[in-house]
């Protein structure tokens, strides 16, 4: 099942029946997502409840009203548009117990479409205040990830976001905080930090401005991946591959330039690609336009991801039935989850171990299914 070859024209061994079949086989299918804000991966019902119990007056009082103003609609026409519901969500989520039921809440929903495990990735210093520190935000989000894993066998990590918008100040509080909680052995036993990310408006903000940090989470063995050629051009792209990050988030505009996708391929950084999200943000026209299933075939290493799951109105099945609908074939499919594994921030250990389980669920689940 290699990950780079074309879908074959005839029916192959792992091909649904009929298309109800095909969303149970991806349903079930074990997976990972490695690319999940927390704060977008709120329920809509979990917005209504806390903004309750916390007396904060949302632009809407009922359910059916407030969807519409936290879930971003096909509609959308700019990555801006896409972030003005944040405004609405983050007042909710600077306290302990908001924060640690959003993680516990987003391993009970990975669980119900057999996500195995999940990294989180959040910018505490949006969550602090000055009764709220940065590393008791990272503390309540490992004790509801905590949670997840006991209640609901998903195992996580978290990947603390610097943000391009904040101040010096701002995100050496955020490294700080991170370099603190990491260990190289944080894996699969017990939730903890494991990497760092850039993420931001990248046009105002080119990546390099923030290279330091990378050179020292490098120095000090923190895997980093970082959001880059999302929404503008190439330059970040190649910024963050000098700066040898693991993994690149998004990186659709990489088809602007045939040579660097190229060097993409032999370095074999993964591409952490959330087809809705890019397609709602206007980082690709439309649907069809998008490159994923290029890359692929060009062997650009791909993973699929929900991105922001709660502001889309996605998990991460529809992401690969949308993937389907792009050409991708079920066996291409099993071989992204699969080889999505490898690419985790865990320790290669934790990784193999992993990588077994799924093979032998997939095995099952196959075999089952072709009976």
């Amino acid at each position: 099942m290699s990950p780079h070859k074309p879908a074959a024209a005839k029916r192959d061994e792992a091909s649904p029946r009929t298309t109800a079949e095909m969303r149970r086989l991806l349903r079930e299918m074990p997976k990972v997502d490695i690319h999940c804000h927390l704060d977008g991966s709120l329920r809509p019902a979990t917005v209504l409840e806390l903004a309750k119990e916390r007396k904060v007056k949302l632009p809407a009082a009922t359910l059916k009203d407030l969807i519409p103003l936290i879930q971003v609609s096909q509609s959308c026409q700019s990555l801006k548009e896409f972030l003005d519901v944040f405004p609405i969500i983050l007042p909710l989520l600077r306290d302990a117990r908001a924060l640690e039921r959003a993680a516990y809440e987003l391993c009970e929903d990975c669980a119900a479409e057999n996500i195995r495990h999940v990294e989180a990735r959040f910018a505490p210093v949006l969550n602090a205040t000055a009764k709220f520190t940065v590393e008791a935000a990272l503390e309540a989000v490992l004790k509801g990830l905590e949670r997840g894993l006991k209640d609901h066998g998903v195992t996580s990590g978290v990947i603390v976001c610097l943000m391009r918008s904040h101040s010096p100040k701002d995100n050496r509080r955020a490294f700080d905080a991170m370099k603190k909680a990491y260990r190289e052995s944080n894996g699969l036993a017990e939730p903890g930090v494991v990497g760092m990310d850039l993420a931001g408006d990248e046009a105002r903000y080119p990546t390099m401005e923030y290279a330091d940090f990378f050179e020292e989470a490098r120095k000090f063995g923190i895997p980093a991946t970082c959001h880059a050629g999302e929404t503008v051009g190439t330059a970040n792209l190649r910024a963050a591959l000098s700066l040898e990050v693991r993994r690149i988030g998004h990186g659709t505009h990489l088809m602007e330039d045939p040579a660097l996708q190229q060097e993409v391929v032999r370095l074999g950084v993964p591409l952490e690609i959330g087809i809705t999200s890019n397609v709602r943000t206007k980082s690709v026209p439309d649907l069809a336009s998008h490159p994923v299933t290029s890359f692929y075939r060009s062997g650009v290493k791909v993973t699929l991801n929900t991105d922001y799951r709660g502001i889309i109105g996605i998990d991460l099945t529809h992401e690969f039935e949308t993937a389907m609908h792009l050409g991708f074939s079920l066996a291409d499919l099993a071989g992204i989850a699969l080889d999505s594994v490898d690419h985790l921030f865990l320790p290669a250990a934790d990784r193999e171990r992993l990588r077994r389980r799924f093979e032998a669920e997939s095995r099952a689940l196959f075999g089952k299914a072709n009976a």
